[in-house]
């Protein structure tokens, strides 16, 4: 395990899938994916790929979708095994904890920062209606992750105050699962202790 590999396991985990595919009786597809959107794409030709092709002696296949996306796709039963092993589930993901060996060696900030590319924003705060329009806060940011995987975003908390960061409450709306940092001094100390790749400027609200 490195902390390049972590980030990529959190990544995973928002973004991604591990398959086994079935043809016939004996022939088995191990196949590990990605997507994400087009402008995510050089994260993923600069960071991404070189790490599993490093860290697994493989070569990964990336490139542009019709569909405007960014796919990412590793045929590898050696990677299937390994994350397998690390308590990642095959196929649809119904829950998920950050695995052990992770909060064993150290390398949840890594992990975060993974997860948090996958499944987190960051935009500038604004009220619901006003006067029929969405007043903005230009000088108030929110960060927020959002995914239905509850033991993970329970454990993601917990973590994240161990870091000396505190988050809102952990809210629960129709099975999705929704954590948000409104402090502005909380999300400053969460961009100097995660330190995103990207998803550090606020993203524009279309009024």
């Amino acid at each position: 395990m490195t902390a390049e590999l972590a980030e990529v396991i959190g990544l995973n985990i928002g973004d991604g899938g591990v398959y086994r595919y079935f043809w016939g009786r004996r022939n088995i597809s191990s196949v590990v994916a990605f997507t994400a959107s087009a402008d995510e794409y050089g994260y993923y030709e600069d960071f991404v790929k070189p790490t599993i092709d490093k860290a697994f002696s493989l070569s990964c296949r990336l490139h542009l979708r019709s569909d405007n996306t960014t796919r990412l796709t590793i045929g590898s039963k050696k990677l299937v095994n390994y994350l397998v092993d690390l308590g990642l589930p095959i196929g649809r993901k119904v829950d998920v904890s950050i695995p052990r060996t992770i909060l064993e060696q150290g390398f949840v900030i890594p992990f975060i920062r993974g997860f948090y590319h996958a499944e987190g924003s960051i935009y500038r705060r604004y009220s619901k209606m006003y006067n029929r329009m969405r007043r903005v806060y230009n000088n108030l940011l929110t960060i927020q992750i959002r995914t239905k995987l509850k033991t993970l975003m329970n454990q993601l908390r917990e973590e994240l105050v161990k870091l000396g960061i505190r988050p809102n409450r952990l809210i629960e709306s129709r099975g999705v699962f929704t954590l948000r940092i409104t402090s502005q001094h909380e999300i400053q100390k969460f961009l100097d202790t995660i330190q995103p790749r990207y998803k550090f400027h606020p993203r524009s609200v279309t009024l």
